[in-house]
């Protein structure tokens, strides 16, 4: 599921490696913006996913540089620029691309969501809780259906950021928990869809 290597040189096009090929051009441009802002010294590996019937390579996380506002051409290229944006080292940050996502959630954005589901900031979580719509869930469900071993994944560092950071709120009551149980219905909704 993870491509092992670490990278410490990162270019736009190997950014460009996080969504479908059809995207390619506007994902070049964002790319290629997105690693002029990093910091010079940094290193990330990616985790590969399918999204659609490709396989795509997510980085983990990238560190920008402060302060350095990322602007692009056109509005395609920029929500490429947000999903990047949701690996950020900056928590914030990480907060504004989801929402920005969040809002016009496309099929190769759900990698980018997901991955912010198995993180411990509780701020975001609740965004995206509260930003699930139908749509939404579809998307994050078809998404689970191909991604089964991500997922499981996902769900494991959800009871282990609950354990170590929330444990005091009771699990029922963990926005983390209840994302999961919101997206496994979808995700079986989207299977059973797909078997019919």
């Amino acid at each position: 599921m993870s491509n092992q290597t670490m990278l410490t040189e990162i270019d736009g096009p190997m950014l460009a490696e996080a969504f479908p090929s059809e995207h390619l051009p506007e994902a070049v441009i964002a790319g290629t913006e997105v690693a002029q802002r990093l910091m010079l010294r940094q290193w990330t590996d990616r985790f590969a996913v399918q999204v659609g019937f490709q396989s795509v390579l997510i980085p983990s996380r990238l560190n920008f540089s402060p302060d350095q506002l990322i602007m692009v051409e056109t509005e395609e290229a920029q929500r490429f620029v947000r999903a990047l944006e949701t690996r950020s080292n900056d928590g914030f940050e990480r907060q504004r691309a989801a929402r920005d996502l969040l809002a016009t959630m496309e099929p190769w954005g759900a990698p980018f969501i997901l991955s912010l589901v198995g993180e411990y900031v509780i701020e975001i979580l609740e965004d995206i809780a509260a930003s699930i719509t139908p749509e939404n869930e579809r998307i994050l469900g078809t998404f689970i259906t191909r991604n089964e071993a991500y997922w499981n994944t996902i769900k494991r560092r959800v009871a282990s950021y609950w354990n170590v950071y929330y444990r005091s709120c009771r699990r029922a009551a963990y926005v983390g928990f209840e994302l999961v149980e919101r997206l496994e219905a979808a995700a079986f909704v989207c299977a059973e869809t797909s078997r019919k």
